[in-house]
Parts: C-alpha cells; structure tokens; sequence
C-alpha cells in the first residue's frame, strides 16, 4: 500500500474529528437561539395578559369618560350686540316715545330668535319687547317697549331683586364683567342695582342707572339712562318674565345680543386620574401605557421605558427587518376590533420593543386604543459571546491538531516502512 494512500486514508478520520469538534460551539449557539424565541414567546404572552388585564380594568370603569357638552350660553363673547344710535333730540325719561324721533324707526323687536332661557316651550305672546339704544352727552340710553301678559312686581318684603319681572344689564369693562339688575315696587322712577358675585349678598344701589317705568295696555314700557363712567367695551341687556310671584322663577330671559350658534358636539374625554388609579392598584410600573384615538392622539399616558442593562439591547438577526414605530396599519386593524402584537425598534437605536394593542369599547363602538409596551429582554447571550471570544484560538488549534496528527502518522508509516 503506497504512502500517498495511506495519507488520504488517515485524513478521512481526522476530518471527520475536526468537523465534530467545530459543531459543538455551533450547537451551542443554535441553542442559545432557541433559547431566545422561547423567552421572547414568553414575553409576548405575559404582555399580552397584562394588556388585557389594563384593558378590562378600563373597560368596567363607567368614569373612565366623561362628556363634554359646549352649548352657546348668555352672555358670550360670539355676540352681535344691538345696534347704538346717536339721539338727536333730549331725552325724558317719562316712558313717552316721541323723544325717540327720529330714530326710533331704526328700533329692533326681540323675541323667539333671541331666547336665552326658557323653563318650558317659548310661546310668543308670553314675552317680547322692541327695543333701541342710543348715546347723548354723558348717557347711554334704551327703552324696552315689553309685550308681557303678566306683569309681577317685586314683593316689598323682599330684598331680592330678581324675583319679579326685570330688566338685566351686562357691562364688560377692562377684562371684567359686571351685571346690573332693574325691577320695581310698582311703576315709575325706578333705579338700577349692581348684582354681587356671590348669590347670597344683597345688591346694592348703583345710582347711576335709573329710569322710569311704565304700565301698558299690553305690558310694560321702560326708559332708562346710564353713566357712561361705568361703561365699558359692551353692554347688553336681557328682559327677564316671571310669572309666579309666590316662586319668582323667570320663566323666559330674551336678551338683545344674537347668540351664534357655538355648539360643540359631545366628545368623550379621558379621566386621566382613572387610569392613574388603576394602573398604581395593579402595580404594572415596569410598562408605558397609552391610551389614543383614531387618529393616532394621545388622550393619556403613563410611565416609561426602561432597559435594565446594556445586554437588554441586544441586537438580533431580525432587527434590521423591525419597523421603527408602530405601523398604522395596525393601529387601523385594532380599531377594526383586532388585537394585536408587534415588535419595533425603539428611537435612537434604544433597544427592541414589544407592544401589545387592544381597542376599548363604549357600547359597542371602539372609541379607543391601548398601548402596551415593554422592553424586549433577551438572556445573557454567554454562548454567543464565548463562541465570538473562543472561535479563533478554537481554529488555531484544530490546525495545530490536525498538522500533529498528519505529522504523527506521517512518521509512523515511514516508522513501518524501514526494514
């Protein structure tokens, strides 16, 4: 048998031996691997549950949102205040209306169009008034020509100034609003009060609004005169019915200001506090969760995300392929009714991070999402690392093995040869 066989035949084992030996830190790194899919299995599970347990606690909560309701309300900044003319002739405050001339012609009527309140359907022949401002030396000017088919009177008993039939006065003045109050005994000279803050004071005289106040056939005509020291940037007026005077209730307020409609639609709105609540009884401090709409808002959140150590960042072969968000088209598959599971790479590079969403229901419509999120932590990867530190001595000596080997046999079969 030659020699060059026997080496090829002696190279066979040898192989055989290096390529045992290389496969056993490859086996470990396929393990360590495995290892990793299964922990990462794990995390989305438990994430999982607790999103779903964050998303039970919510949905039982009946104060988790309240409505907000924005309804145009007296008096407002969206006004068109009534028009203020400049009187030409004296005016005497005698409920006559000739003084009015000219101008009187330019005067406005008030009714079901600018009802402010109204404790039951507005019937037009139970208030309204033709009304006209106007401004003359140191005075502002106005007379109320009301249609009421009852008049009241205040009750000489009563300090309260609001529980008859009354004209209110609205004066915004740097920044600030003051109101004003006209009612009566009985008809004649008559004199403005100035309503308190608070609701449980007495008003007080305010001397610079009076007037004269005169009974019609068909209610009630008032003139009345204010300084202009305490005007201010608007004024408007309301005339108030009431129909009881044993209740004093105003049944309707019409005032001279339009109201445009500024009606905002029911929105629901988050308790933030609820979730707060929920989220420290349960204990979850180690996720970020949010709460968002449709359109992808924020309407709460809480917490943050946190990497224990650098090895929770450790980088995958399929990290490259992860989004860097969340995808939209999963937020929109989660408003469809779906929940969902997805990883994506946190920004700047942070680290692998796993979220589980879930839509929140009210009724029946999904009026919400919830975000759960968690960093992806991964084991030490020892196998890895040792395989990447161990892998070139590891190479140096199979060679040294191999070349002592092929030497070592080289030299027994020359051994075996000689004679």
């Amino acid at each position: 048998m030659s020699l060059e066989f026997r080496l090829k035949m002696l190279a066979i084992p040898v192989l055989i031996l290096c390529i045992t030996l290389l496969g056993i830190p490859l086996l470990s790194l396929r393990q360590d691997t495995g290892e990793q899919s299964v922990v990462l299995a794990n995390q989305q599970q438990a994430l999982s549950l607790t999103a779903q347990s964050i998303s039970s606690a919510l949905q039982d909560a009946p104060d988790l949102f309240y409505q907000k309701s924005e309804d145009a309300a007296f008096p407002s900044n969206h006004v068109e205040p009534a028009q203020i003319i400049k009187l030409v002739t004296p005016i005497r405050l005698n409920g006559d209306l000739t003084d009015w001339q000219p101008g009187i012609e330019r005067s406005e009527i008030y009714g079901e169009d600018h009802l402010l309140a109204s404790t039951q359907d507005y019937r037009p022949g139970s208030l309204s008034f033709r009304h006209l401002a106007g401004t003359q030396g140191n005075y502002l000017y106005a007379f109320f020509d009301v249609y009421d088919d009852t008049v009241i009177y205040r009750n000489k008993n009563s300090l309260r100034t609001d529980l008859a039939d009354h004209l209110k006065i609205y004066i915004d003045k740097d920044g600030a609003r003051k109101n004003y109050i006209v009612s009566t005994f009985e008809p004649g000279w008559v004199n403005g009060f100035h309503l308190p803050e608070e609701p449980d004071q007495i008003a007080a005289h305010e001397r610079r609004i009076h007037g004269n106040w005169r009974r019609t056939d068909t209610g009630y005509r008032l003139e009345i005169r204010i300084q202009n020291d305490i005007l201010g940037d608007q004024v408007f007026f309301a005339v108030a019915d009431v129909d009881d005077q044993q209740t004093g209730v105003t049944e309707t307020l019409i005032g001279t200001a339009r109201i445009e409609e500024v009606k905002v639609e029911e929105e629901a709105l988050v308790n933030v506090d609820v979730i707060d609540e929920i989220l420290s009884s349960q204990e979850y401090s180690d996720v970020k969760f949010s709460l968002i709409d449709v359109n992808r808002e924020i309407l709460a959140e809480t917490g943050t995300l946190v990497w224990a150590s650098d090895s929770d960042r450790v980088e995958t072969t399929s990290s490259e392929s992860l989004p860097k968000e969340i995808p939209p088209q999963i937020i929109a598959d989660v408003f469809e009714g779906q929940n969902k599971t997805v990883r994506y790479m946190g920004s700047e590079g942070a680290g692998e991070v796993i979220a589980a969403i879930l839509p929140l229901y009210r009724e029946d419509e999904v009026v919400a999402a919830t975000i759960t999120e968690k960093p992806v932590i991964y084991l030490p990867p020892a196998t890895n690392q040792l395989f990447r530190e161990a892998i070139a001595p590891l190479l140096v000596a199979f060679f040294l093995g191999v070349l002592g080997l092929y030497l070592y046999s080289l030299r027994f079969t020359i051994a075996t040869r000689s004679p």
